[in-house]
């Protein structure tokens, strides 16, 4: 007698993310590449200026990205063959680079889009510092989560703006691009709802629970090594950014240069 044909085996769950379920494992991973990539198939002929633009109004609140990365990443990607540039001369204004996906950077974004789920390696700062917050005792505690509470309310707040100027006016979706960003700009939503209502109770736990503070913390018997000031260290960061952009736009002229004095010759 013949024997019944054994089921196809299940796929092995043993890897890199053990104990997760993954019933496939990614072939490729998240990166800001893919993302230029997804960003210039939908509006072929995008310039840089708008890539930036549209980056941060739909993509900002789950995939940070600096703006001194964005063009760095745009000539990589021209040099592997994922996408052309067009140089668009004008007058009275900083000539334009425009994108275009080539159909190398099609398969490599559709590989990418039919990947198995790639789940998160999560990292948290804000939970990293939750979870020494006891050696500040009960109102240093309290006070930096309130001082959280207030941040994720400023992203809630931009959050509900985006949603308001382009996804509010009862027509339904432009396109299915608009569609699925409007999914991640809910999800971004809903997140920023969740963080404040936990900082609010986790307020209310400390609280309730001062008795387990003691005395004396880290907090109260130590005195700064340097004072800090948000202000003028914020500050500071941006103008380290804009230096960053002046010193990246100064090569690119060279390079410009150098490229057309070749050609002359």
């Amino acid at each position: 007698m013949k024997k019944a044909a054994r089921p196809p085996r299940a796929p092995s769950r043993e890897g890199p993310n053990d104990g997760l379920g993954y019933l496939r494992f990614p072939t490729r991973k998240a990166s800001l590449d893919l993302a230029l990539l997804g960003l210039i198939a939908e509006v072929p002929g995008v310039s840089g200026y708008d890539i930036m633009k549209i980056f941060d109004l739909s993509m900002a609140h789950y995939w940070h990205a600096h703006p001194t990365q964005i063009y760095p990443t745009l000539d990589r990607m021209e040099e592997f063959g994922l996408i052309k540039r067009r140089n668009v001369v004008q007058r009275n204004r900083p000539n334009k680079r425009l994108y275009t996906i080539t159909s190398s950077g099609e398969r490599i974004l559709i590989e990418w889009l039919e990947s198995p789920f790639e789940g998160i390696n999560l990292k948290h700062p804000p939970l990293l510092r939750c979870r020494f917050l006891g050696h500040l005792g009960a109102d240093g505690a309290i006070a930096v989560l309130k001082e959280e509470q207030r941040s994720w309310a400023i992203h809630l707040k931009r959050y509900r703006e985006l949603e308001k100027n382009y996804f509010a006016d009862g027509k339904g979706y432009r396109d299915v691009n608009a569609m699925f960003s409007m999914f991640t700009l809910k999800r971004g939503i809903d997140w920023m709802g969740e963080n404040i209502r936990w900082c609010e109770w986790a307020i209310g736990e400390v609280e309730r629970n001062r008795a387990l503070f003691p005395p004396e913390n880290m907090r109260t018997q130590m005195k700064p090594l340097i004072p800090f000031d948000p202000i003028r260290h914020g500050q500071m960061a941006r103008d380290e950014m804009v230096a960053g952009m002046k010193r990246y736009n100064r090569r690119k002229a060279r390079e410009t240069a150098a490229g057309k004095g070749k050609s002359l010759n």
